[in-house]
Formats: structure tokens, C-alpha cells, sequence
């Protein structure tokens, strides 16, 4: 598999690497986008293309009283953020589903905010 090909879902030991990549270099955009929303600490968040967890975890501070739900197209993503919010997860504040950003299964209103850091430009049909 191709470097960019890990990128938009990674599998196996490369993208193991990668979604450990991705936590620490996407931190500056995503830090950056948190200034530009507001986020209640009640609110039902959804991030999409979870990858490693990180924003979910940040989501998970904003948000001592609400639910966070992070969504991946990849299994190695999934596992990497499950293990980053075990805690959460385990208190029933936070779930991580794999799933595909066409075919969310969720129902519409469902969600205070929702977030997509650096994925979109992978789905097939904004």
C-alpha cells in the first residue's frame, strides 16, 4: 500500500505509524478550528474521520457533560482511538464506531456540533 493510500484508511503496521502521525501532526489545525467553534459542555458532538482519537479526546474535555461519538472508515483508526478514550468509553461519555462518512447511521438533529479534521478531501462525494 502507498504512503497516500495509508492516509486516506490506514491499515496494518504502516498505518499503525500513521494514525500515530496524524494525532501529532494534525494538532495545530485542529487546535486552531477549536477557536472558531463553540462548544457547551453538554453538547452531543460527533467527529468524523476520528482517525487516532486525538480530537475526540478534546471533545471529551469540552464536553464534561455531554457524549462523544467518533466514526472512521478504518479499523486500525478505531482501534487507536478506542484505546486513546478507554476511560470515556468505559463511563459511557464516548463512543467510537467504524463506519463509512456516506452511510453515517445516524438520525438527522442528532448532534450538537460535528466536526471533520482534515478527512474531507478523502470522501468521495462532500
Amino acid at each position: 500500500m502507498s504512503f497516500f493510500q495509508n492516509t486516506c484508511k490506514p491499515e496494518g503496521i504502516g498505518g499503525k505509524i500513521m494514525v500515530n502521525m496524524m494525532n501529532a501532526g494534525h494538532s495545530s489545525m485542529a487546535e486552531w478550528g477549536f477557536t472558531h467553534i463553540e462548544i457547551r459542555n453538554d453538547y452531543r458532538c460527533l467527529d468524523i474521520g476520528c482517525g487516532g482519537g486525538a480530537n475526540v479526546k478534546k471533545l471529551l474535555v469540552k464536553t464534561p457533560y455531554g457524549n462523544v461519538i467518533g466514526i472512521d472508515y478504518s479499523e486500525v483508526s478505531v482501534i487507536k482511538s478506542s484505546k486513546i478514550n478507554k476511560a470515556e468509553i468505559e463511563n459511557k461519555h464516548c463512543e467510537i464506531l467504524q463506519g463509512n462518512v456516506m452511510k453515517l447511521p445516524f438520525r438527522k438533529e442528532t448532534f450538537d456540533i460535528i466536526t471533520a479534521f482534515e478527512t474531507i478531501y478523502f470522501w468521495p462525494d462532500i
